[in-house]
């Protein structure tokens, strides 16, 4: 049984969409030293008082500083005081972006498998 252009892209965009997700950004109402207590937490974004945005993987509380890496895989350390963390937010899942992403796969690809068994007889 050979597998349809269609069937692949859609196949390929499920995988995709599976292995991701739609992530969103929580901001939390607890001080940054309590909420890093907890090991857990992979990620944060902080938002500095000049409203600019840093994620920090894999940080931790040193000093009075917050300490982590700039992505996941990174090497280097960045090191941010606490006294500019205006806001502390941690990364979940957004199951309502993540469905309306995949209906909106499903949708292009039926169109697609529509108008191309409408060309079929030309």
């Amino acid at each position: 049984m050979r597998m349809t252009r269609a069937a692949r892209a859609m196949a390929l965009a499920w995988l995709v969409l599976a292995a991701s997700g739609c992530v969103g950004w929580r901001v939390q109402n607890v001080p940054p030293k309590e909420l890093l207590r907890d090991r857990g937490i992979e990620a944060v974004r902080i938002t500095r008082p000049d409203n600019s945005k840093v994620e920090i993987y894999n940080p931790a509380i040193v000093g009075d500083s917050i300490t982590g890496n700039p992505t996941n895989r990174a090497i280097i350390r960045l090191m941010i005081p606490l006294s500019q963390v205006q806001t502390i937010a941690t990364p979940y899942k957004n199951v309502g972006k993540t469905m309306l992403f995949g209906l909106a796969i499903l949708g292009g690809v039926g169109l697609y498998a529509l108008l191309q068994s409408l060309n079929e007889g030309y």
